[in-house]
């Protein structure tokens, strides 16, 4: 897994297969729908749009599209890897059903036949990895849905942002951000993470910190969002001080876009608890790139997760779980 972390500046640089004369159209109401490695990707764009534009966007992981969202008439964009995601496709058989206007992100399968079928507008991703391990690509293709973007400008910066992450990563013998990663894993070893963003990309980087350590290393983690953890979580390490102490980490996201009164609210949260749990902070960089900021945080997050499986001696391309999971729904 090691290998397609390091990778993913390559992956945000890569040129990717489209349909035929493919064109988005403007919408005011988009739809993303993927689950696990392929949503996030979701949730990405929605960020992006987000801070450029007064889009409604809603993502969606799980089955369908209920009538009251489909009576809206959204542009609706279908994110699976395999192209065979049970809930994806079954919301896709919704968007036929309502005549909605629809395109897909897929490496193949059940998905991108259904496009092909419908003339329908897709990018196609490489095959061959687990969605996981091509967030870097998945994030390239949903930037290819910025819908007002006609000069290819987030296309751009994802070319930008790899630059920067294949330079960030360039002496890997001697490498601060490989070191950093290493030490913050050994830091959280066997405890549960617990893991706080202060902005909506940072708090976004801290679900997909969650889902890697979950997914790679086996191990528990969970997530919150500064301020309303003050609201309600930080009283949670009063009760078996000691418990916390031993079994919990707690990691801030932290970035120089913070709000003043998270910045303060993240430094009060070390003086009220500080005593309860181990904290670590990570640092984001300050770029006009907003790929580049989001992908600093999730190389270091990805390289965590990767050399605490290695820690544990955990095989991080182990899914069985899933797989058996899978399996027992179909029967």
């Amino acid at each position: 897994m090691i290998e397609h972390v390091l990778d993913l500046g390559n992956q945000l640089k890569k040129d990717l297969e489209t349909s035929n004369d493919f064109v988005v159209d403007s919408y005011k109401d988009l739809l993303i729908i993927g689950m696990g490695g392929s949503g996030v990707a979701g949730d990405v764009l929605k960020l992006v749009l987000n801070e450029t534009t007064q889009i409604n966007v809603e993502v969606r992981k799980t089955y369908g599209i209920p009538r009251t969202i489909a009576e809206r008439r959204p542009k609706c964009l279908f994110i699976s890897y395999s192209g065979n995601t049970e809930e994806t496709l079954k919301a896709v058989n919704d968007a036929i059903k309502y005549d909605l206007d629809w395109s897909v992100i897929s490496s193949g399968g059940q998905l991108l036949e259904l496009a092909s079928e419908n003339k329908k507008q897709y990018v196609k991703v490489p095959t061959g990895l687990q969605p996981r391990a091509a967030f870097g690509i998945m994030t390239k293709a949903v930037m290819h849905f910025v819908s007002l973007d006609t000069d290819g400008k987030y296309l751009k910066l994802c070319n930008q942002a790899g630059d920067y992450l294949n330079e960030a990563l360039g002496n890997q013998t001697e490498n601060e951000l490989l070191s950093h990663a290493l030490k913050i894993s050994e830091e959280i070893s066997t405890k549960t993470s617990v893991i706080y963003g202060g902005t909506p990309l940072t708090y976004l980087v801290a679900q997909r910190w969650k889902t890697q350590i979950n997914e790679n290393a086996k191990s528990k983690a969970f997530v919150g969002y500064m301020p309303e953890i003050h609201h309600n979580e930080i009283l949670s390490w009063e009760a078996n001080k000691q418990d916390s102490k031993n079994n919990y980490h707690l990691l801030f996201l932290r970035s120089p876009n913070e709000n003043s009164q998270i910045s303060k609210r993240f430094e009060l949260t070390k003086k009220i608890i500080g005593d309860k749990v181990e904290i670590s902070e990570i640092e984001n960089i300050s770029s006009d790139n907003i790929i580049s900021n989001l992908f600093h945080l999730t190389l270091i997050g990805d390289l965590v997760s990767v050399y605490m499986a290695e820690n544990l001696n955990i095989d991080p391309y182990d899914i069985t779980a899933i797989e058996e999971l899978k399996k027992l729904l179909k029967e």
